[in-house]
């Protein structure tokens, strides 16, 4: 065969007139058309691989690119639109890259870090007065008391002011219904304005206030107190709690009254009983009571203050009528003490007592005083 082919080339070398060996420089040529077939199979691997880099490089740069959104937020609204037209051929590789990517380069902008930090700085004092306000309104809720409407007896109604404590303050004079004590209470209010308080000292050397109206009319009594600074402080209270204290819209059953039942009194009662004496005097502030004294000096009972002499010596006249009248009810102060109050018909106070440990010392005292005042005259 291959001498076949030799014999072959050189027949044609000798048709075509060639005087060179044909044989020779077919290898040479089959050998440099080998050489070149490797040569662009080399070329062709090398620019496949270099294509194949530069598409890594196009899918990396794609991911990566939107992790600076801060040029985007900046781009006009033509450019976000092309942007946002753009989108669509990216959703495989680009949507989760964009959201993961937006929101921490977003939050940490300095300017968006300072101002949340700058204005509760700014506003702090404003903050501690609001949370201030609401404490102090708390703390002026607590601090009020309660009125307070109770029953006595029938047909006998008083109104109480007491303390957020519990601690009575104050007790009104007697009315005949309950409505009359509602009344009442904001008469008491008023007055803790333009009344007067007065404080007045017991034989025992205790201490208690009433309270009066513009018009010199009596309206409700504080409770005793050992010292007069002590009583003192209580119509501070009274004056800070009365006006804002509420009022409690159920009837309460009080304490009832002791039932006391007058002794008739004879004239002959009266003559043999001790003699005393009336004083009119004066406090410091220049106005007159009258002063029931018993024969040893003791004293038994003072009427209210009032401007003139002689609306003092006509409320001794009022004292005898209804002392003889026995119109007395005997009441029990926060010690656990008896003490009376005479009253008029209407059944407002003309004058309160003394106090007394037991309920037959308070009977006899005012046995006594009921005596006394009928036969006393005024001293001069």
């Amino acid at each position: 065969m291959k001498e076949w082919l030799t014999n072959l080339i050189d027949k044609i070398a000798e048709f075509l007139g060639l005087g060179f060996d044909l044989t020779m420089w077919l290898c040479i040529g089959v050998v440099a058309l080998l050489i070149i077939i490797i040569i662009a199979i080399a070329v062709g691997v090398s620019r496949k691989k270099k294509r194949k880099k530069a598409a890594a490089k196009s899918v990396v740069s794609a991911s990566v690119q939107p992790a600076t959104p801060a040029p985007v937020k900046a781009q006009p609204a033509s450019a976000q639109a092309e942007v946002k037209a753009a989108k669509p051929a990216e959703k495989p590789a680009a949507k989760p890259a964009i959201k993961t990517a937006e929101k921490p380069a977003a939050k940490p902008a300095p300017k968006a870090a300072e101002k949340p930090a700058a204005k509760p700085a700014a506003k702090a004092p404003a903050a501690a007065k609001a949370s201030a306000k609401p404490a102090a309104k708390a703390e002026k809720a607590k601090a009020l008391g309660k009125w307070v409407v109770e029953q006595k007896s029938e047909g006998e109604f008083i109104s109480l002011l007491s303390a957020s404590n519990g601690e009575v303050m104050l007790t009104s004079e007697t009315y005949v219904s309950e409505d009359g004590a509602r009344k009442g209470i904001e008469t008491i209010i008023k007055a803790v304005v333009s009344g007067e308080f007065v404080i007045h000292k017991t034989k025992n050397g205790t201490f208690y206030f009433k309270l009066k109206s513009s018009g010199n009319r009596l309206l409700c009594a504080g409770e005793i107190y050992q010292d007069r600074t002590s009583c003192e402080n209580a119509v501070e209270s009274v004056k800070r709690i009365a006006a804002d204290s509420p009022v409690v819209e159920e009837v309460s059953e009080g304490e009832k009254y002791y039932e006391y039942t007058p002794v008739k009194l004879t004239d002959k009662a009266i003559s043999d009983a001790p003699t005393g004496k009336w004083k009119i005097e004066t406090n410091e502030d220049g106005k007159f009571f009258a002063t029931l004294y018993a024969s040893n000096g003791q004293v038994m009972l003072s009427t209210e203050e009032v401007s003139a002499k002689s609306t003092a010596v006509s409320g001794i006249e009022n004292v005898k009528k209804n002392a003889l009248a026995g119109n007395f009810v005997i009441d029990k102060d926060k010690f656990g003490k008896y003490y009376y109050k005479l009253r008029n018909a209407q059944k407002s106070i003309i004058c309160i007592g003394e106090s007394y440990k037991t309920v037959d010392s308070c009977i006899s005292a005012l046995e006594s005083v009921r005596k006394l005042a009928a036969k006393s005259q005024i001293a001069e």
